[in-house]
């Protein structure tokens, strides 16, 4: 081996265990849905476009005058 951190380094094909020399990950196999389900949009629609803070009641009711 030529690496100048030969430990870090796999050994040699001939010399590997049965878990190294295993099938590897094929990540584009995996056939993820490519289609989009629905208009992106669709799920801001129940959305309030300026939603109230959860203290602002809370912070309203203590510093108004009685």
């Amino acid at each position: 081996m030529s690496a100048p951190n030969q430990g870090r380094q796999s050994p040699e094909p001939e010399t590997q265990t049965d878990a190294q020399t295993g099938q590897q990950a094929q990540p584009n196999d995996q056939k993820a849905n490519t289609e989009k389900s629905s208009d992106p949009k669709e799920t801001l629609k129940g959305l309030e476009s300026n939603p109230e803070h959860i203290l602002a009641k809370s912070a309203e009711e203590k510093t108004s005058k009685q």
